[in-house]
């Protein structure tokens, strides 16, 4: 397995953790109200960590695969995920509300998500007859 589908891996991992947390978090908030201030505040600390490890996660993913399959189409929804998630992260909280946020924020992360998983086998669909196909896509 090449680097990138091993990258694309970790990318759909670290998504599905952050839908995970944002579809449990607001059922933990109500169900234990005395820990609601202190969940708040690890949510955002939360939300910063994955950000510092899906963005360069992603970005390296994406552009080594797009480099091997050329489908940069891929690569510009996967940006667009990003951005999406990025936005969120630093303005949600200023313009959505909590609701909002969480939607916005799984969107985002289905967006790359799926642009993971279409880079993921993409790759996996390169067949090289030539001898030249170890340089050429590195696989």
């Amino acid at each position: 397995m090449s680097r990138s589908q091993k990258l694309d891996r970790i990318a759909m991992l670290l998504s599905g953790v952050c839908l995970v947390h944002c579809l449990v978090l607001p059922i933990a908030l109500t169900l234990v109200p005395i820990f609601s201030l202190s969940t708040l505040v690890e949510d955002l600390l939360f939300h910063q960590l994955m950000l510092w490890v899906i963005v360069p996660t992603s970005l390296i993913a994406l552009t080594v695969g797009c480099k091997k399959h050329r489908r940069w189409p891929i690569a510009i929804t996967g940006l667009l995920g990003i951005l999406v998630l990025f936005i969120v992260s630093i303005l949600g909280h200023d313009f959505l509300s909590v609701t909002q946020e969480k939607i916005s924020t799984t969107f985002g992360g289905l967006i790359l998500a799926f642009s993971h998983y279409l880079n993921y086998r993409a790759c996996q669909e390169i067949t090289c007859s030539s001898e030249s196909c170890q340089q050429e896509h590195h696989h």
